[in-house]
């Protein structure tokens, strides 16, 4: 487990990777102002602070990334913090403001 406040290791995808980045799509699409052809979870980082802010690569179209950033409170509410596009499959996702 990550001690509080730094990143963890690189994680497959899971139920709850897929549930927080499905909450936070539409906010990602008015960033990014485009509509994306996919949407897909590749693998993720968690830092537990007040809550877990999770890190996410997500496919969005064929040769095009997403590092997408939200946090998931303790009460279950879930923010988009950010996104950085313009990644490639090979770039692991890393910490970001």
């Amino acid at each position: 487990m990550p001690m509080c406040g730094s990143t963890g290791s690189v994680k497959p995808v899971d139920d709850e990777c897929r549930d927080v980045l499905g909450r936070v799509r539409e906010g990602c699409e008015e960033k990014a102002g485009k509509k994306f052809e996919y949407f897909e979870p590749i693998h993720y980082k968690t830092q537990l602070v007040n809550g877990i802010n999770f890190f996410i690569k997500v496919k969005i179209a064929d040769n095009d990334y997403l590092h997408v950033r939200a946090h998931k409170s303790f009460q279950d509410e879930v923010t988009l913090w950010g996104i950085q596009q313009s990644k490639i499959l090979e770039e692991e996702v890393h910490y970001f403001d």
